[in-house]
C-alpha cells in the first residue's frame, strides 16, 4: 500500500478541528495538528452552527451531541432563529417578525463545541506551543514548516486554519509578495461582548424575550444579538455599533482589536434605547470591546500544496452567524478531496485547485452577504427603518446559505479534480 498523505493542520479552533476529525474518520491521511497555545481554546462565547454545517456534522455522526449541547438554547423546542424587535421602543418588547431556521436552533457555547471535537480527535499527533514562522514549498514536492522554537516539519499538504489575526501566519506567508491583498481590514463596526446570567435577563426583559434568541434593530447604526448558551444558563450578548459613513474599510485608529470595556461605555453608545434594554446593559459586570475585521476577497485560497480554510481564508463580519459554518463546509469539501483514491503527493496541487474553484466563490459570496445583512440589521440599508421592508429583506435571506447540498458541492469539486487529471 502507498503511504498515507501527510497533512499538517496549523490552528486548532472549531474549523480546524472539525476538518481534522472528519479527515481522520475518512482514514486515508496521516494528520498532524499544530496549535500555538498550550491547549485548544476558542475566543468568544457564543457560536451558531448553521443548518448547512449541521449537515456536515450529521455525516460525521456528531449532530446529536451538538443538539445536546444546544438544548434549551432557544427556550423551547422550536426552530426560532431570532425574534426581531426594534430597540427604540416603538412596539416595546413585541417582535415585528420571527425568523426561523429549517431545523431547531443550534446556538451554543464555543467551549462546548470545542470540547466535543477534541473528544473525537486522534491525540497522537497533536503539538502545542508551536508557532509557525514560515513555510517552504520544496522543489521535489511537499511543504517544510518552520516554527519559532527552531523545529521543522515536512508534510505533503499544509492546511492553514489559524484565523484572521496575527496568528493567521499561513495566509501572510502565502501573500508575502502582496501583503496588502491579504491584510485584515476594519469594517467600521465594533461589538461589545459579554455573558449574562439568564435569570438576570429574564428579570429585565421578561420570560419569553429573556430566553429566546433575539435580534434588536434601531435606525442609528446599532443592533444587539442575544441568545442563550450553556444549556440556558447564560445569555450571550453581542452589541454592535457601526459608522457606515466611514466607508467599507476605514483605518482602525487603535493598536488592539480587543479591549476591556464597561457597562457605562455601552450605555453611552445605546442612548435612546428602550429602558428594559438599557437596564439589562447596565447590569453587565464584565464586557469586552471588539473591533470587527474582515479578510479581503482573496485572489486564491491555495498556493501549491498550501490551502486556507475558515477565517484564515474568508473571515467575514458576523452578521448572519454563518462564518464558522462556512469554514466547516470548507473542511468537508477538502477532506473528501484529500481522501480521493487519485489523490497522491503528485496530484495535491490539483486537488487544492479544485477546492478553491468550488469553495472560494461561495465563501466570498457569504462575506459580501454578511456585510449587507449588517446594513439591514442596523437600518442603514435601502430599507431604512421601514418595518415592512426590513421584514421583507430578512425573510428568506439565508435560504441559499442553509439550503446548500453538501454532497452536490463535494461532487462538483471531485469533477473539477478528475477533469484536471485528464488534462
Amino acid at each position: 500500500m502507498a503511504p498515507k498523505l501527510k497533512v499538517a493542520v496549523v490552528g486548532g479552533g472549531s474549523v480546524g478541528l472539525s476538518f481534522a476529525v472528519y479527515l481522520a474518520q475518512l482514514g486515508k491521511c496521516e494528520i498532524h495538528i499544530f496549535e500555538s497555545a498550550s491547549a485548544f481554546t476558542e475566543i468568544g462565547a457564543g457560536i451558531e452552527v448553521g443548518y448547512n454545517a449541521l449537515k456536515v456534522y450529521k455525516e460525521m455522526g456528531i449532530a446529536d451531541e451538538i443538539h445536546e449541547f444546544a438544548r434549551d438554547s432557544s427556550g423551547d423546542p422550536s426552530n426560532i432563529w431570532f425574534d426581531v424587535i426594534f430597540g427604540d421602543g416603538r412596539h416595546g418588547l413585541t417582535p415585528i417578525h420571527t425568523l426561523r431556521t429549517p431545523e431547531d436552533s443550534t446556538k451554543l457555547h464555543r467551549a462546548d463545541l470545542l470540547s466535543l471535537l477534541v473528544s473525537r480527535l486522534p491525540k497522537e499527533n497533536v503539538y502545542f506551543r508551536k508557532h509557525l514562522t514560515t513555510y517552504e514549498q520544496m522543489p521535489g514536492g511537499g511543504i517544510k514548516l518552520h516554527f519559532r522554537d527552531g523545529s521543522t516539519f515536512d508534510a505533503d499538504v499544509l492546511v492553514g486554519s489559524d484565523g484572521i489575526k496575527s496568528t493567521g501566519r499561513v495566509r501572510r506567508v502565502m501573500y508575502a509578495d502582496k501583503p496588502e491583498d491579504a491584510e485584515p481590514t476594519w469594517s467600521a463596526t465594533i461589538a461589545y461582548r459579554a455573558l449574562l446570567p439568564i435569570s438576570e435577563v429574564v428579570r429585565k426583559l421578561g420570560e419569553h424575550t429573556g430566553r429566546t434568541p433575539t435580534l434588536r434593530l434601531t435606525a442609528s447604526g446599532q443592533h444587539i444579538i442575544l441568545f442563550p448558551v450553556s444549556h440556558g444558563k447564560y445569555m450571550n450578548l453581542v452589541a454592535f455599533v457601526s459608522d457606515f459613513t466611514l466607508g467599507r474599510h476605514p483605518t482602525w485608529p487603535k493598536q488592539n482589536w480587543i479591549e476591556p470595556s464597561s457597562a457605562q461605555e455601552m450605555l453611552e453608545d445605546y442612548e435612546g434605547w428602550m429602558e428594559p434594554v438599557r437596564s439589562m446593559l447596565a447590569g453587565v459586570e464584565k464586557v469586552q470591546r471588539w473591533a470587527i475585521f474582515e479578510v479581503p476577497l482573496l485572489a486564491s485560497f491555495v498556493s501549491g500544496n498550501v490551502v486556507l480554510v475558515g477565517d484564515a481564508a474568508h473571515a467575514s463580519t458576523p452578521h448572519g452567524g454563518n462564518g464558522a459554518s462556512q469554514g466547516i463546509e470548507d473542511g468537508h469539501v477538502l477532506a473528501q478531496l484529500l481522501s480521493h483514491p487519485l489523490t497522491t503527493p503528485a496530484t495535491v496541487s490539483l486537488v487544492l485547485k479544485a477546492y478553491d474553484a468550488v469553495r472560494r466563490p461561495r465563501a466570498q459570496a457569504w462575506q459580501e452577504a454578511a456585510y449587507a445583512t449588517g446594513l439591514v440589521y442596523e437600518c442603514c440599508g435601502a430599507e431604512g427603518d421601514d418595518e415592512a421592508r426590513v421584514v421583507q429583506a430578512l425573510e428568506g435571506r439565508m435560504d441559499w446559505v442553509w439550503g446548500v447540498g453538501i454532497h452536490e458541492q463535494v461532487g462538483r469539486a471531485v469533477r473539477v479534480f478528475e477533469e484536471s487529471l485528464r488534462g
